[in-house]
């Protein structure tokens, strides 16, 4: 059998630059980890693989969801089950690529098998957040779960309320469903790795590439999805950038305002990735430059179970 190899890191670290590189090498196929190129509103402004690039390599997983959608972890672990034994079945090598570092926790850690919460409950929730705030919505997460409201980095909406949904939802707080796991794929079967460049390589990266977006669409992008008129607590409507730009529509501020606010948004989300995959299991080996990669990549060159 061939490995799964994974490749994890920040935003604009050259992911899936890399991705393509390896699998081209090791005959492989290219898996989706990214929570938010798998929205097909989210071409440009979620950096997703050119149509071209995916045309070079076999691509899953990639803008296959409508906005509309609550995709989860535990969704995309249910997509990617059947892809990894096709892929394998077929002699192929699995590369799964994205910064989201809790789908690569699910595939190789396990995740919980937690009954779906009734909606009234998650649209109870999100009345409370939009009427009390984030603040009020992470105290009554901390109230519920305080183990898994520990694990939360920062002020982030989708898992906090996560936290509070389940408790209620179920009557067990999400840490106690998430006691007892079992990996879809056991760790000596994977490689993985996290591409950790120089902080002011990477930083300059996402400064060039939001600018790169806009020239690309990002602006018509990011108006077609407001015209939607989405709830603002859908996962799609995290991508950096999205709100930043909704400002300036609004006239509450000029476009060059908005730009340098995402710029400093995905700044400070590049750092809480780094942190999330240096302190947080699994540990993966960190590469820095293009030599390390080129270690990694002949390292997993034929290699077989």
């Amino acid at each position: 059998m061939k490995p799964v190899i994974c490749i994890a890191g920040p935003t604009a670290s050259g992911k899936s630059a890399y991705a393509l590189r390896l699998a081209t090498a090791v005959d492989g196929e290219i898996i989706n980890a990214d929570a938010l190129q798998v929205y097909a509103d989210l071409q440009i402004l979620s950096a997703r693989p050119l149509p071209s690039e995916m045309a070079a390599i076999p691509h899953h997983l990639f803008g296959h969801i409508a906005g509309s959608v609550r995709y989860s972890t535990g969704a995309w672990l249910r997509e990617v089950e059947p892809l990894l034994l096709d892929i394998l079945a077929r002699g192929k090598t699995p590369v799964l690529v994205g910064g989201t570092g809790l789908y690569f926790r699910a595939l190789l850690q396990g995740m919980a098998d937690i009954p779906q919460v009734p909606k009234d409950v998650s649209e109870e929730t999100s009345a409370r957040l939009q009427k009390d705030g984030i603040e009020s919505l992470r105290a009554e997460a901390q109230q519920l779960d305080p183990v898994a409201t520990a694990r939360v980095l920062g002020n982030d909406p989708q898992r906090l309320q996560r936290i509070v949904d389940v408790a209620l939802g179920t009557g067990q707080a999400l840490s106690a469903w998430q006691a007892e796991t079992h990996p879809l794929v056991p760790s000596r079967f994977a490689r993985f790795c996290v591409l950790t460049p120089p902080r002011e390589t990477l930083y300059a990266r996402i400064n060039a590439r939001y600018d790169t977006m806009l020239r690309a669409g990002g602006l018509d992008e990011a108006r077609a999805i407001f015209a939607k008129g989405y709830d603002v607590s859908l996962p799609v409507m995290k991508a950096i950038g999205l709100r930043q730009l909704q400002t300036y529509f609004n006239n509450l501020g000029s476009l060059d305002e908005a730009v340098e606010d995402a710029k400093r948004e995905s700044r400070r989300f590049a750092k809480r990735q780094t942190t999330w995959f240096r302190n947080q299991r699994p540990v993966g080996v960190h590469l820095q430059t293009r030599a390390e990669q080129a270690n990694f990549l002949e390292a997993v060159k034929g290699l077989a179970f």
